[in-house]
């Protein structure tokens, strides 16, 4: 009972590593000037350059340590400002259009969103931070005297 190649290896990608393997064959036992050592063959590497597919980019994949690394958190911006302080923040912000979500008195995401929002606007520093320099600076904007 003789096996076949095919049966042995694989199928398919059976032709491609004899290709392959004919290649390596080539190259070792040809010379450096372009003179085959098999005789009447002979080896120009230029033309084995045309005729070579350009070389695909290679994609980098994620090394186990990134995919197993727990994800990286935002740092959050700081908050020194009281629950009623930040509720003021959150309805200057929506009084100027910066929409911070609801004046529920907690500071989320998208009051944070709408103070760097606010920031860049006035070209000032974008810290996201709800601070008192923050809001001294929207009662400002508002024109109203301060208390």
């Amino acid at each position: 009972m003789a096996l076949r190649i095919e049966e042995t290896i694989g199928g398919a990608p059976t032709v491609g590593l004899l290709a392959i393997g004919v290649m390596a064959l080539a190259l070792i036992f040809t010379h450096p000037g372009g003179k085959s050592l098999l005789k009447g063959t002979s080896y120009s590497p230029q033309f084995a350059a045309t005729q070579l597919p350009s070389p695909q980019p290679q994609v980098l994949s994620p090394s186990i340590a990134e995919i197993l690394a727990p994800p990286k958190e935002e740092l959050r911006p700081k908050v020194t400002l009281s629950r009623d302080e930040i509720g003021e923040v959150q309805a200057w912000l929506r009084a100027y259009d910066f929409h911070p979500g609801p004046v529920d008195l907690a500071a989320g995401p998208r009051t944070f969103a709408a103070v760097k929002a606010f920031e860049a606007a006035h070209q000032l520093p974008e810290t996201g931070n709800l601070n008192r320099a923050l809001l001294e600076t929207l009662r400002r904007k508002s024109g109203l005297p301060l208390r």
